[in-house]
């Protein structure tokens, strides 16, 4: 196993259920100064990861397994093994898998932020069933607080970002009032604060 690809210390692989894809951590921002966070990325065929863009961050992508299929501000492309996609920062794009086979990456971002714990929130959500089955939380307050909280790191497309500029702020307002908070302790994918052996999906 490659550096790359190898886990870091104390962190399990958890799994979102709405996007199909598996994560394990193998770089933070604590081991690099802020610069990147890097993880193993399996998706299961048919997953997908609906449009989105990074505000403030350059995403990589190595496919080591798999065909992967990507639209970058609309246009599709497909990367195999071997391949490397980069998406710029502020770029509109999706990911997804249309099978038959898994597909095994390792992802980058730069700069760090808050990437691990914005991924651990999705899944975490999910596991906890508060989501739609596309992974959008059904609570609206739950839904201000998390995608308010971490809108540095990842918007979604639709509705139009001045739209959720306008809705947000307030649903996280109130959601901070009625005590929600936008990520929980239980879902970090530590192993020690998860207390799940490897392979174990957030509780």
């Amino acid at each position: 196993m490659s550096q790359a690809d190898s886990p870091a210390a104390g962190f399990r692989p958890f799994f979102n259920s709405a996007t199909g894809e598996w994560v394990t951590y193998t770089a933070l921002a604590e081991d690099t100064g802020g610069q990147l966070v890097r993880f193993s990325w399996r998706s299961v065929p048919g997953g997908v990861i609906t449009e989105h863009v990074h505000p403030h961050q350059e995403e990589r992508f190595t496919i080591l397994a798999g065909r992967a299929r990507f639209t970058l501000a609309g246009e599709e492309l497909v990367a195999g093994p071997g391949e490397t996609v980069v998406v710029p920062a502020g770029v509109p794009h999706s990911e997804g898998n249309p099978g038959p086979a898994e597909i095994d990456g390792v992802v980058e971002l730069r700069p760090a932020l808050r990437t691990k714990e914005w991924h651990e929130a999705l899944a975490g959500l999910v596991a906890d069933g508060k989501t739609t089955p596309r992974g959008a939380p059904k609570n609206p307050l739950q839904l201000g607080a998390t995608f308010w909280h971490f809108r540095h790191e990842s918007r979604v497309t639709s509705p139009p970002i001045w739209a959720q500029n306008l809705m947000l702020p307030p649903l996280w307002a109130l959601a901070k009032a009625f005590g929600i908070r936008p990520y929980y302790q239980r879902w970090d994918s530590g192993t020690e604060v998860a207390g799940l052996p490897t392979g174990g999906t957030p509780r």
